[in-house]
């Protein structure tokens, strides 16, 4: 039924039941954002950010799904008409939502928020990760993007639809898109707390206190049990040359490598 009806183009229970929400609820006036790259770890960091800090988070919300943040993305819808359409969602005290990383400079400016969490992690994992979520191997010599079992949202991803990508081998795309990432990254770099996913693999709750601790917000709650807690599907890590092979391992270090050199990524041995 939930292929139906995308492929109708109607709205699904979370959508509606966000909308619904949004008629009584006003935007918070400056929201913590967090983004960061689809499957960077974003969910994981915004969650224990707020159980320490005890405030409520959004994490994820169908409104910024296909396609409706495609729209946004294009700028065809404006952005005071997409906040007012999701106001459930902007009115939490933290907004983790990887699709609207694309549209990042925008939104603080809106919110006049001064700070934003942003998180990266090597494009290597990234990638895969993604690619692991989608059950999709990584060598592959060329990819139907339509033929994939996902959601219209997912898949607009794969083909770059919602950022505008030229149409290119489905690895240099997520790779290209990991990339623009870093650029919104980089273009307003003062204005972003900076946390690598794999620095805050080795010490979650220092991690986390340390972020806490740059954007001035007080961690009182011990997240101790809720450290190893898995916000979302783990993936299945594999060595990035058994997982992409050489030729699709070279797309993405050809594309990635001088941004994740700057942010202490090393190649690949």
């Amino acid at each position: 039924m939930s292929l139906l009806r995308e492929h109708l183009g109607l709205p699904g229970k979370k959508l509606i039941g966000e909308r619904l929400r949004a008629l009584a609820a006003r935007p918070n006036p400056r929201p913590l954002f967090v983004f960061g790259n689809q499957k960077s770890g974003t969910t994981a960091i915004a969650g224990l950010l707020a159980a320490a800090t005890q405030r409520r988070a959004t994490l994820d919300f169908a409104g910024a799904t296909e396609p409706h943040i495609g729209r946004l993305l294009r700028r065809e819808t404006p952005l005071a008409d997409f906040v007012r359409h999701n106001s459930w969602a902007f009115s939490a005290q933290i907004v983790k939502e990887p699709n609207l990383t694309f549209a990042a400079p925008q939104l603080m400016e809106h919110f006049a928020a001064p700070r934003a969490v942003f998180i990266v992690r090597d494009p290597r994992d990234n990638i895969r990760s993604i690619l692991d979520r989608l059950e999709l191997p990584g060598d592959l010599e060329s990819l139907d993007v339509e033929s994939v079992r996902a959601n219209r949202t997912w898949r607009s991803l794969l083909a770059g639809r919602d950022l505008g990508l030229a149409e290119d081998h489905y690895i240099a795309t997520l790779a290209w898109r990991w990339l623009r990432a870093i650029e919104i990254l980089q273009s307003a770099r003062a204005r972003f707390v900076l946390l690598r996913y794999e620095d805050f693999k080795v010490d979650r709750p220092g991690a986390i206190a340390q972020l806490a601790e740059e954007l001035e917000l007080d961690a009182t709650r011990d997240i101790g049990a809720l450290e190893q807690h898995s916000f979302q599907r783990p993936g299945t890590p594999r060595p990035a040359r058994e997982f992409f092979g050489r030729k699709n391992l070279g797309r993405i270090e050809s594309i990635c490598g001088t941004a994740a050199a700057a942010l202490g990524y090393s190649a690949t041995g």
